[in-house]
């Protein structure tokens, strides 16, 4: 067996969906080998503890909003960055919270889970442009711009962010923006910072690395044939015949009658004679 082939173990993540934040914190030593996931989660916690002694009971929505950006951006100091800089520093969950600052999802994610620990009902959103925030209260819900210092928005705001696919007609406008309104599934942000994360590990050169987040996905999606596809992919280009071949295995039994399917029958036909001539 190669040396990619056998050092591609997962990392076994909470299955509940309450559980974002101890989630997304697994996965940093991909990132970073020196993270230190359990620490990142106790220091979270504490946070959001340490916000919950400040509320009162009987607090509205309103003021436990206002406490919880008094406390994330004032007191602790976190704020927005672009996704120009270096993703390691502004996009992994344990460099967000060493640096106070990061891109608009892990910003989320460290917002929600404090502002849940008040009694926030939070969920995130995907726009164009980065992931918002929306609060449930009395009448409605409140979209939140964390990496804008929790900046409240408009209806107006977030039209105009949804541009052109909107469409002219207004009851067109009004649907878009009712399902942009619908919570991203969290079982879902895992698979987008992975994504994120190999692709980086990719256009950088380093194969090993994005073989290691892709067998992560493979983990986290294994009926999707295009994460297997990705990860045969990145198997051939280890020189990994074997593993590969088994990929495009499962593609062909998962999909016999995929538009691909002879191009990916010739493709494990040759991977397949290939490992045959190891030792």
């Amino acid at each position: 067996m190669n040396q990619p082939e056998a050092s591609c173990e997962t990392i076994a993540l909470p299955a509940a969906s309450f559980a974002l934040l101890e989630s997304v914190a697994a996965l940093t030593p991909l990132a970073d080998r020196e993270s230190r996931p359990d620490e990142l989660v106790r220091t979270v916690r504490s946070w959001g503890r340490q916000l919950c002694g400040r509320i009162a009971p009987d607090a509205s929505v309103s003021n436990r909003l206002r406490m919880l950006n008094f406390f994330f951006f004032q007191e602790l100091g976190f704020r927005g960055e672009s996704s120009g800089g270096d993703w390691a520093d502004a996009g992994c969950l344990h460099r967000v919270v060493e640096r106070r600052a990061g891109i608009g999802l892990p910003l989320s994610i460290l917002y929600m889970e404090i502002g849940r620990a008040i009694g926030l009902k939070l969920a995130a959103l995907e726009f164009p442009g980065g992931i918002l925030v929306k609060v449930v209260c009395t009448g409605g819900v409140l979209v939140i711009d964390v990496s804008d210092g929790g900046a409240t928005l408009s209806v107006e705001q977030l039209q105009s962010r949804l541009g052109t696919s909107c469409g002219p007609n207004p009851s067109d406008a009004r649907g878009a923006l009712e399902r942009m309104l619908r919570a991203v599934p969290e079982d879902d942000i895992p698979v987008r910072i992975l994504r994120s994360l190999r692709q980086r590990h990719q256009a950088a050169g380093r194969w090993h690395e994005a073989l290691a987040v892709q067998s992560q996905l493979v983990h986290l999606r294994p009926g999707d044939r295009r994460e297997l596809l990705q990860r045969a992919g990145l198997y051939e280009r280890l020189d990994c015949p074997r593993a590969a071949a088994l990929d495009l295995l499962a593609c062909l039994r998962l999909d016999p009658d995929a538009a691909d399917v002879t191009s990916i029958r010739r493709r494990w036909a040759t991977l397949h004679q290939a490992s045959r001539h190891l030792h």
